[in-house]
């Protein structure tokens, strides 16, 4: 599906960027993202197994943990989206720079504010025809089964392949219930999709995929409260030295957001 190439893309970039030797103080922007108090809302922490798997450990069972944490949250308030994006394009102004991105945080906070709702909507189906399995999580496992085990080791590469057509993703990836639930929500979010992307949809997955019906089987998981923040601009960080599992947690949520999509 061509959206879910374009999205690919996008992971492989961000992975690329985070894949190059980062400053001290975005190492220390990043660490303060996964030990704040104020950003529990993403539940980072819960992907420090990402940091300790063994080479040929699978990814997956991190991130369901990682995201079914994460639903389970009170959705982060504007101020804390607003808090992260202005804290990660100041900490981080320099590595930004050297990957050619150069967008400023009062360019990036109203896209992050207007699309993390979609985004946590998507990432927060779940599949109630296969005991209420996330939705990426069933997607990751149906890819698995096409490509072999998905690693923190060959996961650019995996997705590298798909986005450019070597591999070639089955129905039962692209054309389920939940790719259904999520090409939806992303309709809902941005109406456009449907005449830029339906008929190459439909020509793939048949007429019913681009009906807008929601699939009985698909339920919604997410907490459905807004975490309070009186706090603005500064986050709290603790003094654990644990940069590398928020480079990691960044990596990953690129990756998983981008082949559900």
């Amino acid at each position: 599906m061509k959206v879910a190439k374009v999205a690919v893309l996008v992971a492989v970039g961000a992975q690329a960027t985070f894949a190059v030797s980062l400053s001290q103080n975005c190492q220390s922007t990043l660490a303060q993202l996964v030990t704040s108090s104020e950003t529990a809302c993403l539940n980072a922490g819960s992907l420090v197994g990402l940091v300790v798997s063994t080479q040929n450990t699978s990814v997956v069972s991190t991130i369901n943990s990682w995201i079914t944490g994460l639903c389970s949250q009170t959705a982060c308030s504007n101020q804390t989206l607003a808090d992260v994006v202005s804290n990660v394009t100041s900490g981080c102004q320099s590595d930004l720079q050297s990957a050619g991105i150069n967008t400023t945080a009062s360019e990036l906070t109203p896209l992050v504010q207007q699309y993390y709702p979609t985004a946590r909507k998507a990432a927060c189906l779940a599949d109630t025809s296969n005991n209420k399995t996330l939705c990426v999580t069933e997607v990751l496992n149906n890819i698995q089964s096409q490509v072999g085990t998905i690693t923190k080791d060959n996961a650019q590469e995996i997705a590298s392949e798909i986005a450019s057509g070597s591999i070639t993703l089955g129905s039962n990836v692209t054309c389920t219930d939940c790719t259904k639930a999520v090409y939806n929500l992303v309709e809902q979010a941005d109406p456009s999709v449907a005449s830029t992307y339906n008929s190459t949809v439909a020509s793939q997955c048949g007429a019913s995929f681009t009906d807008g019906s929601e699939p009985s089987a698909i339920t919604q998981t997410a907490n459905q409260n807004t975490a309070s923040n009186n706090t603005s601009g500064a986050l709290s960080v603790s003094a654990a030295p644990i940069a590398a599992v928020a480079i990691s947690s960044l990596v990953a949520a690129s990756s998983v957001f981008a082949l559900l999509a």
